[in-house]
């Protein structure tokens, strides 16, 4: 009875059923990220078992090759999910369209995106054309023109071509360039195969886009009710 006893207290085993039972435990993570350090974790458990308590070099290497893999997909997603600070334009894109997802998803959201800058005069929609590209002004306005007859103007926080992108027909709209512009630029082919599968950036996406549209309805109804 001692002696199976003294089995249960020794490091070799108590390596090999913490790294077993780590393994058990990231299958039940809630996210990629846990599993995986939960796995390096248990994959450290299997190099130091292997190397130090007793020798085996067929799992000691496949073990620093697991640990490998699984730093590389660490060092990889950091990017999204603890990179570096969104810059002062980037959180206002945050704050003023997406406010309700966290900043490790607006910076995937802003890969499918790119910042450009616009001369006054330049067109991003035109009335009756295929939908264009989706818009979000940081810095400038953008003047709305139907039948040649400006109607409003988009400044610093509003969406323009919201409308084409969301529903995939003609603009109803010319908005052209008042001012210079600075704008995040998302081409919608680009922007749905990235929303795809992410259920709450899509949801996010398609909140902003109704946002908009309602808070445009609600500003043409005031100036039909002001003339």
């Amino acid at each position: 009875m001692q002696l199976f006893t003294s089995d249960f207290l020794t490091t070799e085993f108590i390596l090999k059923n913490l790294g077993l039972f780590l393994l058990a435990v990231a299958i039940g993570m809630p996210s990629l990220f846990w599993v995986r350090l939960v796995a390096l974790a248990a994959g450290i458990c299997a190099i130091v078992l292997t190397s130090v308590i007793r020798f085996e070099p067929t799992v000691l290497f496949w073990s620093v090759i697991f640990v490998a893999i699984i730093l590389l997909q660490l060092r990889f997603g950091r990017s999204h999910k603890f990179g570096r600070a969104l810059t002062k334009e980037e959180q206002a894109f945050h704050k003023q369209a997406l406010p309700m997802l966290t900043d490790s998803q607006v910076r995937l959201l802003l890969t499918a995106g790119k910042w450009r800058d616009f001369d006054k005069g330049k067109v991003l929609t035109r009335q009756g054309a295929p939908a264009s590209n989706l818009y979000f002004v940081s810095s400038g306005k953008v003047d709305i023109v139907v039948d040649n007859r400006k109607v409003a103007e988009c400044g610093p926080g509003e969406l323009v071509g919201e409308i084409g992108v969301s529903t995939g027909e003609q603009a109803m709209a010319t908005s052209i360039c008042g001012t210079a512009v600075r704008s995040l630029e998302f081409e919608p082919e680009r922007l749905y195969k990235l929303l795809d599968g992410r259920t709450e950036l899509l949801l996010a996406v398609e909140s902003a886009v109704q946002e908009s549209l309602r808070e445009k309805l609600i500003k043409a109804n005031q100036r039909a009710a002001h003339s």
